[in-house]
């Protein structure tokens, strides 16, 4: 699971322009200002994870889930606590708009745009630099613990997980929010040695 300095760094810099993407897009597509902070990232296993968000998040998340296939294979999930999520929300599409139509429709649809965004900015630029042919489905939205959000990743086995903390910046709030990107190991040994490639590490 560990990585060489240079291989981090390299794996760092590319998580770092993907979210520098999706601010940028976000940026052009909703009324509201959102800056997004160059993620601290880790590398840690699936069963670390569940804790990990827990004691950092609460037992309520909402989350945008996305899966990816074909040269790598795993999902991505944008994760807040249900709180948070919902103070974003109304960051974006103003409390009214929560008040007449119900949080809990207007939350999926911000979200899902949001991640759709996030999660597609993110993995198009590791996988274009790294030159990953990738197909991605369809966005959707969960809520539940951390437990539901890890099973409902779909990652059989022992797997590996991106974890980057981030912060949304919105109308003067700061909003923090988790990405997990899900790798199989198989997937994980792929993107290891095409980022030792890069960094100019032999395996």
């Amino acid at each position: 699971m560990k990585l060489e300095p240079e291989t981090l760094d390299a794996l760092s810099e590319l998580v770092g322009l993907g979210i520098g993407k999706a601010a940028d897009v976000l940026n052009t597509m909703l009324d509201s200002h959102i800056a997004l902070t160059a993620p601290c990232i880790r590398l840690i296993r699936t069963d670390q994870l569940i804790p990990e968000l827990s004691a950092s998040e609460g037992d309520k998340l909402s989350a945008v889930q996305m899966r990816y296939a074909g040269s790598l294979d795993g999902s991505v999930e944008l994760i807040f606590s249900t709180p948070e999520a919902g103070r974003l929300v109304d960051c974006i599409i103003g409390d009214e708009q929560v008040v007449e139509e119900g949080l809990d429709a207007i939350r999926a649809g911000t979200l899902c745009e949001v991640g759709n965004i996030v999660i597609n900015a993110l993995i198009g630029t590791i996988s274009n630099a790294l030159s990953f042919h990738l197909d991605y489905s369809v966005p959707s939205y969960l809520e539940g613990d951390a437990a539901l959000l890890v099973s409902d990743a779909g990652i059989q086995g022992e797997n590996i997980v991106l974890l980057a903390e981030t912060q949304f910046s919105v109308e003067m709030k700061n909003i923090r929010g988790n990405i997990a990107v899900f790798f199989s190991m198989v997937s994980f040994e792929s993107l290891k040695r095409q980022l030792g490639a890069v960094a100019g590490i032999s395996s």
